[in-house]
């Protein structure tokens, strides 16, 4: 190898250099009593369940044949509450302090990257639950040595709760990244405290019945791991999810935001339908499907807000990566910042969404046509699609044409509104009326989204489409000229050619008055 190969050796391996947020953070935790603390009182707190647990074994003289299970359970829930608890309150903390406008801290003075800073946190706050999992480790090997528990079913206990706490972890970093005032984000906190009390309870109770059912002795059969594969894709989606939302919350204004979320968005809708597929196939479950389109239909209406909410000018920014040629440019428009776009990515996929039930039993399951849960499928999903289409169109509408110099986060908060007052509506209604009852509430009611899920006949659903698809109608001409508008605005940047100055000669040449 050659002088220079070696150095450009040595030169690449620079790249692989450790993120400075995480070194940054690692730092300030060895510094601060809150993480060393917490370690130390949760220690105390182990070896005091353990020498307790141990002296009331030592009392009873009846043999239990499950002293390691009994004692491993004590240290899962303690390791639960307090992993679950605290590393997500610390490393929201973390990131709440440094989000505020007057301390100059690292995001706002750093050349680093929003995903870089982002990948940091996280990866910070893996680290300070791999310090609480690694101090509890000897603990939970030592009941490995009594009897009721093995160490495959520990380290998948582990393995599972792991996961779950950074879960937590990117939800605490999520909320601590959004553009809300500290009220707002005390409230949020205290809801993912209580969120993190239930998340506590789920994971314990799915950990104690991994340790009844003994996961480890079920590690050769193929089922297990296709179980186990599917929740971590699961779990990694969500996660990656909430990854993504929080670099785009960090985003500067000129960024382009939305096209890392959309194209996210559209991959994990791609990998949980190829998943949905498998699972069909594995199963024979056509059921499995309309699992699939109800989660991506909460997901796609959730997009379907934040898109109508995007602003509609493109800074210089975005416009200088926007592509040249007429057909990249098609495809970049759905993924690019701006409502517009938005709308037509979430349309497509709101529509293949509703397709792909309908192909499935019309070329691989023509028996199953005839189901009820496929026939109501058919009849409700086409009204509720056109319900939230309508109900955001018109939030857009009431915002670009009367509040145009406003923020366009009121679009969304104008279509939250009509939702609520067409869903809450009536019912407010019929209970100032005296006529409030379940009977009423089963009624036809035009307009509510809701009442498509109540026991209604298929000729009041197709009612509930024909006005549906009126009110979307209407509101669709309405936004007709500003959607044509910003279609025609989403254009590269055009190259300004700088002014050159008059050469000497010229000058030389030119008359006096010319001069003048």
């Amino acid at each position: 190898m050659t002088l220079a190969g070696a150095k450009t050796r040595l030169l690449n391996l620079r790249q692989w250099e450790l993120n400075p947020v995480v070194v940054k953070e690692l730092r300030q935790a060895v510094r601060s009593w809150a993480v060393t603390g917490m370690l130390m009182f949760f220690l105390v707190v182990l070896f005091g369940a353990m020498v307790i647990f141990l002296v009331n074994q030592s009392i009873d003289i009846r043999e239990n044949t499950q002293a390691g299970a009994d004692i491993f359970s004590v240290f899962l829930v303690i390791l639960a509450v307090a992993s679950m608890l605290f590393i997500p309150l610390y490393v929201g903390v973390r990131m709440v302090a440094e989000r505020q406008e007057n301390n100059a801290d690292l995001l706002y003075i750093s050349t680093l990257s929003p995903l870089e800073i982002i990948f940091g946190k996280f990866v910070c706050g893996a680290y300070v639950i791999v310090l609480f999992f690694s101090a509890c480790m000897p603990f939970l090997a030592f009941t490995n040595l009594l009897r009721g528990v093995d160490l495959p079913t520990i380290f998948l206990i582990m393995a599972f709760l792991f996961g779950a706490v950074c879960a937590a972890n990117m939800l605490a970093i999520f909320i601590a990244c959004l553009p809300v005032s500290r009220i707002f984000k005390l409230l949020l906190g205290l809801g993912q405290l209580i969120v993190s009390v239930y998340l506590v309870g789920a994971a314990v109770a799915i950990s104690f019945e991994m340790m009844r059912l003994g996961a480890g002795s079920m590690m050769g059969a193929v089922g297990f791991w296709e179980t186990a594969a599917t929740v971590a894709c699961i779990v990694a989606m969500v996660g990656g999810l909430l990854f993504v939302l929080s670099v785009a919350l960090i985003s500067p204004p000129s960024a382009n935001r939305s096209l890392l979320v959309r194209i996210y968005v559209t991959m994990i809708w791609l990998l949980s339908g190829a998943l949905t597929v498998y699972w069909v196939w594995r199963s024979s479950n056509a059921s499995v499907i309309f699992a699939w389109c109800d989660i991506s239909t909460v997901l796609l209406v959730a997009a379907l807000a934040m898109t109508i909410s995007d602003g509609d000018q493109l800074s210089l920014r975005v416009r200088r990566s926007v592509p040249k040629s007429r057909l990249p440019r098609v495809f970049a428009f759905p993924f690019f910042n701006g409502a517009a776009g938005g709308l037509v990515w979430v349309i497509s996929l709101f529509a293949i969404t509703f397709l792909v039930p309908i192909g499935y039993y019309s070329f691989a399951d023509k028996t199953a046509r005839s189901s009820q849960v496929y026939s109501e499928f058919i009849e409700t999903y086409p009204p509720m699609l056109a319900y939230a289409l309508a109900y955001a169109l018109t939030g857009l509408f009431l915002q670009r044409t009367f509040l145009p110099r406003r923020r366009a986060v009121l679009a969304g908060v104008f279509a939250s509104a009509i939702t609520i007052a067409a869903v809450a509506g009536p019912t407010i209604v019929l209970f100032c009326m005296n006529e409030l009852s379940w009977k009423m509430m089963e009624r036809l009611q035009l307009g509510n989204a809701s009442n498509l899920l109540d026991n209604l006949s298929s000729e009041q659903r197709m009612e509930h489409l024909w006005f549906a698809s009126a009110w979307l109608a209407i509101v669709v001409l309405l936004n007709a000229k500003w959607f044509v508008r910003q279609v025609n605005n989403f254009r590269p940047l055009e190259k300004v050619q700088p002014a050159t100055a008059p050469a000497l000669s010229e000058l030389a040449e030119a008359p006096p008055a010319a001069l003048q």
